[in-house]
C-alpha cells in the first residue's frame, strides 16, 4: 500500500496541498483492483482529496466525497474539460466532452435530438424485441459468460443500429473500443496499439460518413450531417471527434453496468423475487444499481489556483472525479454500502453532473430496465458457478472481465 505524507503544506492560500499518495494510479493499484469499492471507502475516510505524482508534469488530485465531485463537475470555469484524460497523452479529441461552455453547448445541441426522452421512448419496442431474442439465444446454450453472450452484444447492437454502423462487424467494434479504454501505458509505451485502434475507428466512421452523404437515412450519422454549428455544416474533423465519443460511450458503459447488476441479482434471490413480483420497483432499483456500482471516472484540467475540500489545488494540475467514491459517501447517502432498491432520494452522479452530464442517460436507463424485465420473464433462477473468481478492471470505466452464469 502506498505511503501517505502530509509534510507538504504550503500555506500561500491559507490551505495546504492535499496529502500525497506516491505512485497511486487507479487503473493499476493492486489494492483497488482487489477490493474496489472498499478501498475507495477507506481512502475517503482518510482524506477528502489526495494527490498522486504518477506524471511529472502535474499532480492528480483524487476527489473522494460527493460534495467535492459535484462541485468540480458543475464548475466548468475552474475545472476545464479541455482534456478528460488523467494521463497527458495524445488522443483523439472527444466532442462535446472536451469542450467548455459556450462552445460545448453548440455541439451538444446538435446531438440532443436523437437522445431526447420521447425519441428514446419510441425505440422501446425495438429494444425490447432484440433484448428478448438475445436472451433466448443465451438461454438455449444452458449457461456461459453473461458479459460476452449478452451484456456486450445488447447495448452495442442497439447503438450500432442508431449510429448506422454495420451490425455484422459488432465484435470488431467491441474489440477496438476495449483497446482504447483498457490498454495501459506500460503495455503500449509508444501509443501504437491505441493509435492503431483509433485509426480503425475513424475508418469505420469515415465509411459510414461517405455512404450517408450520398444516401441519408434516419440514423445518427445522417442527423449530424444535417446539423450546423454557427451557421456552418459540421466539419469532417468535428464529425470524427463527435462520432469517436459516441462510439466509445455506446460500446462500453451500459455493458459494464449490466454485468455488475446481474452478478448482484444472481447472488441475491430475495431481490430477484421482489423485482419479479413487483416490477414497478425496477426503475428505482435501476437507480440504486447505478449508485451502488457507479463506474465512471475522468479528469478535468485546473485553470487557476483554487481551493476544494479544504485543500489548495494548483493551476495546471488535474482533478480526478470518481463516481464510485462519491456515490458511496455516507454524508450524502445513509447506509451507503447497503443496496436499498427503493432508495429515495437517490441523487447519484453515476451519469456525471453539470453541463457534461451524460447525454445517453435516458437510453441507458431504458436498456437497463428492459434487460431486467425481459431476462426474468424467461429465466427467474440463475447463479454464479461455485468457485468463480472475479477479476475487475478499474479506470475510466470499471467492470468485471467476465460473468459466468448457470441455471
Amino acid at each position: 500500500m502506498e505511503s501517505v505524507s502530509t509534510a507538504e503544506a504550503a500555506q500561500t492560500s491559507g490551505c495546504p496541498l492535499a496529502p500525497m499518495r506516491a505512485g497511486f494510479d487507479h487503473s493499476t493499484t493492486p489494492e483497488l483492483l482487489a477490493q474496489h469499492r472498499e478501498t475507495w471507502n477507506r481512502l475517503r475516510s482518510e482524506t477528502p482529496i489526495f494527490r498522486s505524482d504518477i506524471t511529472p508534469k502535474y499532480d492528480i488530485n483524487y476527489l473522494m466525497t460527493y460534495a467535492d465531485n459535484l462541485a468540480a463537475l458543475q464548475d466548468t470555469a475552474t475545472f476545464s474539460s479541455s482534456s478528460v484524460n488523467y494521463l497527458d497523452e495524445p488522443h483523439q479529441k472527444l466532442i462535446p466532452e472536451e469542450l467548455d461552455p459556450p462552445e460545448h453547448g453548440k455541439y451538444r445541441r446538435t446531438l440532443a435530438g436523437p437522445f431526447a426522452p420521447g425519441v428514446i421512448k419510441n425505440r422501446e419496442d425495438e429494444i425490447r424485441q432484440f433484448c428478448g431474442e438475445l436472451i433466448d439465444e443465451f438461454v438455449a446454450k444452458g449457461g456461459g459468460d453473461f458479459k460476452q453472450e449478452f451484456a456486450l452484444k445488447f447495448p452495442t447492437t442497439i447503438f450500432l443500429r442508431m449510429m448506422g454502423l454495420p451490425v455484422e462487424q459488432r465484435d470488431q467494434f467491441i474489440e477496438r473500443a476495449d483497446i482504447i479504454m483498457r490498454t495501459l501505458p506500460e503495455n503500449d509505451p509508444d501509443g501504437s496499439i491505441k493509435g492503431t485502434a483509433a485509426a480503425q475507428i475513424i475508418g469505420d466512421l469515415n465509411a459510414v460518413l461517405e455512404l450517408r452523404r450520398a444516401h441519408p437515412t434516419d440514423d445518427l450519422v445522417s442527423h449530424l450531417l444535417a446539423q450546423t454549428i454557427d451557421g456552418e455544416p459540421v466539419s469532417t474533423e468535428d464529425f470524427y471527434a463527435m462520432g469517436f465519443l459516441l462510439y466509445l460511450a455506446g460500446l462500453d458503459t451500459v455493458a459494464n453496468m449490466l454485468v455488475y447488476m446481474f452478478r448482484h441479482l444472481a447472488e441475491d434471490p430475495k431481490l430477484r423475487r421482489e423485482l419479479i413480483e413487483e416490477p414497478e420497483l425496477i426503475p428505482d432499483a435501476v437507480e440504486e444499481f447505478l449508485r451502488y456500482y457507479s463506474i465512471a471516472s475522468g479528469a478535468r484540467v485546473v485553470t487557476t489556483d483554487t481551493e476544494l475540500g479544504g485543500f489548495r489545488i494548483k493551476k495546471g494540475d488535474r482533478i480526478l472525479y470518481c463516481t464510485a467514491a462519491a456515490d458511496r459517501d455516507p454524508e450524502q447517502f445513509p447506509d451507503p454500502d447497503t443496496f436499498i432498491p427503493d432508495r429515495r432520494p437517490n441523487r447519484h452522479i453515476a451519469f456525471g453532473a453539470g453541463p457534461h452530464r451524460c447525454l445517453g442517460s435516458h437510453l441507458a436507463r431504458l436498456e437497463l430496465r428492459i434487460a431486467i424485465e425481459e431476462w426474468h420473464k424467461r429465466l427467474p433462477d440463475y447463479r454464479v458457478p461455485e468457485g468463480t473468481v472475479f477479476t475487475e478492471h478499474v479506470g475510466t470505466v470499471s467492470g468485471y472481465d467476465a460473468l459466468p452464469l448457470e441455471w
